[in-house]
């Protein structure tokens, strides 16, 4: 057996995999999408659940109403009283009516005939009307139904008012605080797009298998052919223009190493690596390059230099007018002002210590020089006793008493 056959015999056997599983996955999304189309819907509310709320609450109060307009006709009824001239003008109608009788007896008896009625007109016997205004009157009942539904729908339970008490909801704090959380109640507008249908991930990943198989069956491996780098056996560039001597030919053939005046030589004589020379157009590009940069260094040390003599010579210029200043200005600076001033504070203030130490000293003078009470008692006594007093301690009174010798 040959590889072709044997990649026939594989190729049949996927192919044969491959139309059952597309078999089974038709099916399969057949049977879903049956499923899918199926309709389901809510059976309609029955008869007799109808409330016709509405029509029983307005009937009731028709009625109510009734009865209280028939209490207060009765309850004014019996309040009522008759006048006194009532009797005085039913006997002028008596009389009026007997003259009249007596005067034209023919209008009386006309008046006395009852009044022709009106005959019925034929479009109101007619069926038709009648089934008209039959079907009105179930239209009408129909609307007060509909109506009554919508009205229990948007009502609500009555608030219940408190007294004496304020509606928090009025206040100012509420006010502020839904229109700063107001957005909270908002419903969002943006609706997302959720995609119903779920993906058959059997059958994906199939399609994926099938796809890199392909893909590796195309892919040609890659084939590195060897080869031979001889640039570095070349003569290097000859910049002159008259052509070279049989013996230079010969120098150059046996040693490659001879520098020319337009090249620096080869930095690099490996077989494996290719030759760098260094050009006059190089040489002339970092000559250039080295010497922008050295005007640059230049133009910084000079900018440096000139701010820092102008930096000397507004130092300068300051020191001389603030000497100037001072010369010519009277008033004395703030540092001399605060000297002085701590200066008299400092007397001021050993003053003061001197004056208090010096009336201290002579508090303590005067308080030891001076003798203890009962020194003083006791000079007192003698003083007396010399005079002739006598001088009596009862120690219950703590009393001192004097009494006379004569």
């Amino acid at each position: 057996m040959t590889l072709k056959e044997g990649q026939r015999r594989s190729q049949l056997f996927r192919s044969r995999v491959s139309q059952d599983l597309e078999k089974k996955l038709s099916e399969k999304s057949e049977a879903e999408e049956a499923e899918c189309q199926k309709q389901f819907r809510a059976a309609p509310v029955p008869a007799h659940v109808f409330l016709p709320l509405y029509q029983d609450i307005t009937e009731a109060g028709e009625r109510l109403r009734r009865t209280s307009l028939q209490q207060r006709k009765d309850f004014l009824l019996s309040m009522q009283k008759p006048f006194s001239f009532v009797e005085r003008v039913e006997k002028k109608k008596e009389e009026l009516k007997q003259q009249l009788k007596s005067s034209n007896p023919v209008l009386l008896e006309e008046k006395s005939k009852p009044a022709e009625k009106k005959k019925i007109p034929k479009a109101v016997q007619d069926p038709g009307v009648s089934e008209h205004l039959k079907e009105d009157e179930l239209y009408r009942k129909i609307r007060i139904q509909m109506r009554a539904a919508d009205l229990l729908k948007t009502s609500s339970a009555p608030i219940a008012l408190k007294p004496q008490r304020k509606d928090p909801e009025s206040s100012s704090g509420q006010r502020m605080r839904r229109e700063a959380l107001g957005f909270l109640d908002q419903k969002p507008t943006f609706r997302p797009h959720t995609n119903t249908q779920v993906p058959d991930f059997e059958r994906l990943y199939q399609a994926f298998q099938r796809e890199a198989l392909k893909r590796a069956e195309r892919k040609d491996v890659t084939r590195c052919q060897p080869f031979q780098l001889r640039t570095s056996h070349l003569p290097p560039r000859q910049s002159r223009k008259t052509p070279p001597t049989p013996q230079e030919q010969r120098s150059v053939s046996r040693t490659h190493l001879k520098r020319s005046q337009s090249f620096s030589g080869i930095l690099s004589l490996s077989t494996n690596t290719l030759p760098v020379y260094t050009t006059d157009a190089e040489r002339q590009r970092r000559a250039a390059i080295r010497n922008s940069l050295e005007e640059k260094d230049n133009k910084e040390r000079e900018s440096a230099g000139w701010m820092k003599q102008h930096r000397l010579q507004s130092e300068a210029m300051k020191k001389n007018v603030n000497t100037r200043a001072r010369a010519m200005d009277p008033h004395k600076s703030l540092k001399e002002v605060y000297q002085e001033k701590l200066k008299q504070h400092r007397q001021t203030d050993q003053k003061r210590m001197k004056e208090y130490r010096k009336e201290l000293k002579e508090m303590n003078n005067r308080v030891k020089g001076q003798p203890y009470l009962f020194e003083q008692v006791s000079q007192v006594v003698i003083s007396l006793c010399c005079y002739g007093w006598i001088c009596v301690y009862v120690p219950d009174n703590l009393a001192i008493y004097y009494h006379c010798l004569g």
